[in-house]
């Protein structure tokens, strides 16, 4: 046989991780730019432009975020762009270096038929062999953790739960809900919006606020920001908003874990309960694995964690579990 490459593909809302049995670890943001027109080609010089390069000519592109909570959206540009987007995360690991790629790539815990054959489509070509795993799964492999435990993935598109009892997951061991980073940044859009009229706000500006002052619990801090307020400067505080934003999810998070541990085994629930693990991009929000034991303490006592380096830690789970499982866990698609 031939030398083989293993790739771990985590490929987010936001933005992608992919890790490679060669070492490398690379995250790019899951955007595509294509120019808007030959003025535009011109200028830029290039039919595509990925991640930050998309971003930084945002105005001169027509941008695509093709993977809407964490699957390739079901229209033709999305899938298109989530095809040529996949190509350049793959290149980034010299594949054409090896005999063959062998991949497991991770999606939310529930996914249609479709989502996942839109999954599969991105890669085809790409690599020789594929596995599609959850996310929280992947963390979990990733981290030692798949024995009685609880997994909470919070994400841009999806927050994802599952419980673990040491082997593959099934469909009633996880849950999926649509509240996670995007719909925070929703929510501290609108507060700010609301608090300081006319204010011109874009996803991107509340994005990163909330990257760098995210908190709940405690006293407001202040963070300060500047705004245009119908094109005129303005220094505001929003770190109450902020506070206030991040705390929403709280609720939302905790009601799926309970229904995750109430249809659990009665004799498995106490070692559930005492093993729930925060992990994704919503785990850096400071303070938030006090505030979910807080939110469920009323099912008993509680131990809630947070992953360290939670980017990583889908793509690198991916990575172990790709180069642990038998070829016949694998599905090829050459």
């Amino acid at each position: 046989m031939g030398e083989r490459l293993y790739v771990g593909i985590d490929l987010g809302t936001y933005q992608s991780t992919i890790a490679s049995s060669k070492g490398s670890l690379d995250t790019i943001e899951t955007v595509v730019g294509r120019p808007k027109d030959p003025v535009a080609r011109n200028f830029l010089g290039k039919d595509v432009l990925f991640g930050n390069d998309a971003l930084k000519n945002k105005l001169a592109c027509n941008l695509y975020r093709p993977m809407a909570a964490g699957v390739a959206q079901d229209d033709e540009a999305n899938l298109a762009a989530a095809k040529a987007f996949v190509s350049h995360l793959i290149e980034t690991v010299d594949p054409e270096e090896y005999d063959e790629v062998f991949g497991v790539i991770c999606s939310p815990s529930h996914v249609s038929f479709t989502d996942k054959s839109n999954l599969v489509a991105t890669l085809r070509g790409q690599v020789n062999a594929i596995m599609v795993v959850t996310e929280p799964f992947a963390t979990a492999y990733g981290i030692g953790e798949i024995a009685s435990s609880i997994v909470v993935d919070i994400g841009a598109g999806t927050t994802d739960i599952a419980r673990l009892y040491g082997v593959f997951p099934t469909d009633e061991d996880q849950v999926t809900i649509n509240e996670a980073g995007d719909w925070i940044d929703l929510q501290l859009m609108e507060l700010v919006k609301k608090k300081y009229t006319g204010a011109q706000v874009t996803k991107d500006m509340v994005r990163k606020w909330k990257e760098e002052f995210s908190y709940v619990n405690g006293e407001d801090r202040e963070q300060m920001i500047e705004l245009s307020v119908e094109g005129k400067k303005q220094v505001v505080d929003i770190g109450d908003l902020i506070k206030a934003a991040c705390t929403m999810i709280i609720n939302k998070v905790g009601n799926a874990i309970k229904s995750i541990v109430a249809s659990a085994d009665p004799e498995y629930q106490p070692v559930l309960r005492n093993n729930i693990i925060l992990s994704g991009g919503g785990s850096l929000i400071d303070g938030i694995a006090d505030a979910v034991a807080n939110e469920i303490a009323d099912i008993g006592d509680v131990t809630v964690t947070c992953v360290d380096e939670p980017i990583d830690k889908v793509a690198l789970g991916a990575l172990a579990l790709a180069q642990d499982m038998p070829d016949e866990q694998y599905t090829a698609i050459n």
